[in-house]
């Protein structure tokens, strides 16, 4: 039996799995995490904090990050603009039905009634109009929010079975990956324990399947593999978490939970947008060990006072520079260092004036993250800052109070993307047999779109291990269905959704 190995083992890998369970191939599993049975529950959950530490505990480190883990929302529309790029690549009927599938997987393993927000046609109407005259352009989507607090039980549940349905399954976790190389026609696979190595092992796999999430995207680059992938470089989305009274954005929460509102920016044209929505949510911090960002989720049962969410502006680079994530991850590290190693905050009002916030004692705005007040303006870039507080200024027209002085900001909310890769329909990169799954693959940008992404890739192996004897067409290149310049040349992907 042939062997396939599948590094990382996020929202995508899950449903590859999905559809590898059972397969006439050994399938072995790589997660940095613990088996998801042993998963680092929440300590605010267990009551032994009441607000999120400077630094991230281990329930948002690598391995249990992932957008299936935390927060929990999927974008349910086959949209070409929202949730990733899969539709140019399989067109808006074939991604819908995957997506209908995603979703009543999902539900199926939900231990408790997830209702879907879908937005009635008054709604349309009332957001279409504000957003028009805020300059504003508003993108539709169905959604299901899952929360933190039910994500570990329906992961679980929906593991389970693939492993109670995939005696072909070898689940390797709490282990690092460091190594992917080609040796002939085979994939040479390194790897360790991940938090106390010393145990390094080397195999040889038939195929492999990356999913390794944004999270992964240098990791990505450093793959020797790489420089025969067909790329081009991807884009960095770099803003601020917005946290604010609920009181402020209640009616948009009530009819859409989380709004997609698109705005250009006047000066520099720049497209800003909101992202990951967290109606009565908490800011959290999400520590990439060599920094740490800041990030959002809510939860089914338990709500704070307040609503955050992110703003982001889209920066996409052009030659000589070929290194986006490099750039995102300076700024970060900078506005870390300015805070003493953790997340960096500031009242809206502050930064209008040009003043550090040194308290926010008798601020009408309470953080749900405990961070260190400062200056964000001394770590962005200017351009960033003035298309920041030119979206929350009409977004304010929407959401009246949202862009009031004691509005909080928190820096780093950095999101890097890997490069763009040409991938075939079935997500396999020129190279035979490597496919490239989820956000790491640049073509999905949230949960929906990348557990779609995992069982396209699962279903295309299952049948060339079942129909053709593992054989590949001579020709790697001619298996790419749409090169990355023709990805290139149409709209860049404005949403990076989680």
């Amino acid at each position: 039996m042939q062997k396939l190995a599948l590094v990382g083992l996020g929202a995508s890998g899950l449903f590859a799995l999905k559809e590898l369970a059972g397969a006439q191939i050994e399938v072995h599993v790589f997660d940095v995490g613990p088996a998801y049975a042993k998963r680092y529950p929440c300590p605010i959950d267990q009551g032994k904090l009441e607000i999120c530490p400077p630094k991230a505990c281990s329930y948002c480190a690598p391995g249990q990050s992932a957008g299936s883990w935390n927060d929990f929302k999927v974008i349910l529309t086959a949209s070409s603009v929202i949730g990733g790029r899969l539709y140019d690549l399989m067109g808006e009927r074939e991604l819908q039905r995957r997506l209908d599938a995603v979703k009543e997987t999902i539900i199926t393993h939900a231990k408790v009634e997830i209702p879907v927000v879908k937005p009635s046609q008054d709604d349309l109407q009332w957001i279409k109009k504000r957003a028009t005259l805020a300059g504003m352009t508003y993108h539709y989507q169905e959604l299901l929010h899952c929360g933190s607090d039910n994500a570990p039980a329906i992961n679980t549940s929906i593991l389970d079975q693939i492993v109670d349905a995939g005696p072909n399954l070898t689940f390797h976790w709490n282990t690092l990956v460091s190594c992917v190389a080609r040796s002939d026609d085979k994939f040479a696979v390194k790897y360790d324990r991940y938090r106390f190595p010393g145990e390094g092992k080397e195999e040889l796999f038939d195929y492999c399947i990356i999913s390794v999430g944004r999270g992964g995207a240098n990791w990505l680059t450093q793959q020797e593999f790489y420089k025969e992938l067909d790329v081009q470089p991807g884009q960095v989305d770099i803003g601020v978490r917005v946290e604010t009274s609920c009181y402020f954005t209640e009616e948009v929460d009530r009819r859409f939970y989380e709004p997609k509102l698109y705005f250009r920016s006047r000066r520099h044209n720049d497209v800003v947008r909101n992202f990951c929505s967290n109606p009565r949510g908490f800011v959290t911090p999400e520590n990439h060990r060599d920094y740490v960002l800041v990030n959002g989720h809510s939860k089914m049962f338990e709500k704070s006072d307040n609503n955050n969410f992110a703003v982001l502006v889209s920066k996409t680079f052009t030659r000589p520079f070929k290194d986006p994530q490099l750039y995102s991850q300076t700024i970060a590290k900078v506005a870390n260092m300015l805070a003493g190693g953790g997340p960096l905050l500031q009242r809206l009002g502050d930064l209008r004036a040009g003043r550090r916030t040194k308290t926010l004692q008798n601020n009408l705005v309470k953080p749900t993250l405990e961070a260190e007040c400062g200056d964000i303006s001394l770590a962005y870039p200017h351009r960033i800052l003035e298309g920041i507080i030119e979206y929350l200024d009409s977004f304010n027209k929407i959401c009246p109070g949202v862009s009031d002085e004691s509005t909080l900001l928190y820096a780093p909310e950095c999101k890097s993307y890997p490069d763009a890769i040409a991938v075939s329909k079935s997500m396999e990169t020129t190279i035979p047999n490597l496919f490239i799954i989820g956000d790491s693959s640049s073509w999905t940008r949230g949960v929906g779109q990348a557990a779609t992404s995992g069982l396209i890739a699962g279903e295309a192996i299952k049948i060339r291990v079942r129909d053709s004897g593992n054989v590949f067409p001579s020709g790697a290149a001619a298996g790419v269905e749409q090169s990355v310049e023709t990805f290139c040349a149409a709209p860049q992907p404005d949403a990076a959704i989680t």
